[in-house]
């Protein structure tokens, strides 16, 4: 099938994926909360939670500054999360670290069971339909380079209910399509990150000045001042060039770069798709369909329950 027919799942996954955040992740961060337990160890384990380094941590994001890493080390290896390796400048994560993540995703992992119990889908159907993306994407032959998707913290195992292994198989699609951007994108910015970010910002519209970069994109921890050289080095490759004195825009060369890129992410991610007939590519896009919705109004009913209370 042509990847041109597939490019409209990817899109449909991430917004599935979003719901599920927005359900669990006020009850994991809650849990670590009450738990004392640092909330950085749950949202690093789609970094692994093998090692921590900063190294290890750019081949999956290379894109937020390095020194919020490096700020956060010292903390976790004080309270005993994470201990010195023998490499320098890299730490090993403590299996005492690795349960208490298994705890706090627990704490959102329940209120996915509620949904469950809930659902008017075929929850089944859907996870089975999820694994073979699963398996056939570790079968694969790179690229692209599967770090992500083999790196990442797995909690759930086949015991797990239906609903935490379909947010564990969407967690791993999720990893493969950075995987395969990374492996298309890393060619252009090499080491260089925030440049093919302030691009990417610039490109689709979402900050065309540094002062909106900064504030969009807060948590990737970088300054007014980072995101203006950021943008004056897109200026001198030919990627951006000033519209004002403050506002840039995409140059012919930009453009052709950042679209060129998105064609081979969709052609990396989606190569292993050719496992499904045209009829299971519709059910997994209609299944996929009514879970966003499904997972929508689970989240409004809860808050309207919550309030009434």
């Amino acid at each position: 099938m042509e990847i041109n027919s597939l490019t409209s799942f990817w899109p449909l996954i991430n917004a599935v994926i979003r719901e599920i955040w927005a359900i669990t992740e006020p009850h994991i961060e809650a849990e670590a909360l009450r738990k004392n337990i640092p909330v950085e160890l749950y949202y690093y384990g789609e970094l692994g939670l093998e090692y921590f380094s900063i190294e290890d941590f750019q081949q999956r994001d290379p894109f937020t500054n390095p020194e919020q890493f490096e700020r956060l080390f010292p903390r976790l290896q004080i309270k005993g999360w994470i201990i010195p390796a023998r490499e320098d400048g890299r730490f090993e994560v403590t299996e005492g670290a690795r349960e208490s993540v298994r705890q706090i995703v627990q704490a959102g992992d329940a209120r996915l069971t509620e949904f469950e119990s809930e659902s008017k889908i075929n929850l089944e159907r859907l996870l089975q339909l999820l694994k073979q993306i699963i398996i056939a994407n570790y079968n694969a032959q790179e690229p692209p380079r599967k770090w992500a998707v083999t790196k990442r913290f797995h909690v759930a195992d086949r015991e797990s209910p239906v609903m935490v292994q379909i947010r564990e198989c969407l967690m791993d699609i999720f990893a493969y399509r950075d995987d395969a951007h990374i492996s298309a994108a890393r060619p252009a910015f090499n080491r260089a990150g925030i440049v093919w970010l302030a691009l990417g910002s610039v490109w689709s519209g979402e900050a065309v000045t540094a002062e909106q970069m900064a504030e969009k994109m807060a948590f990737r921890g970088y300054e007014i001042r980072d995101y203006a050289a950021a943008l004056q080095a897109g200026v001198e490759v030919g990627w951006l060039e000033a519209a004002d004195a403050d506002t840039y825009r995409v140059t012919a060369k930009g453009k052709e770069l950042r679209e060129q890129v998105e064609k081979l992410t969709d052609e990396y991610f989606y190569q292993t798709w050719a496992i499904f007939s045209r009829g299971d590519l519709k059910e997994l896009f209609t299944l996929l369909t009514q879970f966003r919705e499904q997972l929508h109004e689970f989240k409004h009913n809860s808050e309207a329950r919550r309030l009434a209370a």
